[in-house]
């Protein structure tokens, strides 16, 4: 058993399974319009740059914003959380809100298949393969890819078109897991930045579920391996 609470689990999947990318930026809306009017780029041509992209990156930090919204009665509840990242095996997750798993971290070490769970409220570290913890929490085990758009082998991949947030323009895809089309992933990507700002998704009745913003992005900014593994002195405890 995990010693995190079920919140906490739930919120960690929604995390792991969504948890796709980065940055920021800004263009007028009235060169967005001319931009959105021209032929858009074809979609391996989006998909190609994104992946330039990310092979690019080195070390990462950035803020993610969720929204997990209940179908039944329609309340949202927030999440927060700060990712800590040096590519392609060592990653960290920091809970910031909501106050019940605010303290909350996750480590994992790739090259070790080791994930750390650190519990405020129990002081306690709890440490265990990640190929088991990613299985037991539905989680991608290969981790670097949650920074990308999902695997054309597991998802049909589309084009949506322009989607507009605060008046800057993105290029929309749109992802359906072959196992559940039903179900749909959109991202939205800086036409400047190749960079995933936002993603949704969608249940198999067409409910927004999940909705998270990516901001606060730090690109390279130098080594961050000890921030990384960094931990509060706790008891530890081995799965």
């Amino acid at each position: 058993m995990l010693s995190m609470p079920r919140c906490a689990a739930r919120w960690n999947r929604c995390f792991g399974a969504l948890l796709l990318l980065v940055c920021l930026a800004g263009a007028p809306r009235a060169a967005a319009q001319e931009a959105q009017d021209e032929a858009l780029p074809a979609l391996e041509e989006i998909v190609a740059r994104v992946e330039e992209k990310l092979r690019s990156i080195e070390q990462l930090e950035m803020t993610v914003e969720l929204e997990q919204y209940n179908p039944a009665d329609g309340s949202v509840t927030p999440g927060r959380g700060r990712v800590l990242a040096q590519f392609p095996n060592l990653f960290r997750f920091d809970w910031l809100a909501p106050d019940m798993l605010a303290g909350s971290i996750l480590v994992v070490d790739r090259a070790r298949n080791e994930a750390q769970q650190y519990n405020p409220i129990r002081e306690e570290i709890i440490v265990q393969r990640w190929d088991r913890l990613a299985a037991q929490q539905n989680l991608v085990p290969d981790i670097d890819r949650w920074l990308a758009l999902p695997d054309p082998a597991d998802y049909d991949v589309e084009l949506g078109g322009v989607a507009y947030v605060d008046e800057v323009p993105h290029y929309l895809i749109l992802a359906r897991p072959k196992a559940d089309p039903a179900q749909r992933y959109e991202f939205l990507i800086h036409p400047a930045t190749w960079m995933v700002t936002e993603f949704r998704y969608y249940d198999a009745q067409g409910r927004l579920t999940l909705r998270g913003v990516l901001s606060d992005v730090r690109i390279n900014g130098g080594p961050v391996e000890s921030r990384i593994r960094d931990l509060p002195r706790a008891r530890v405890r081995q799965l």
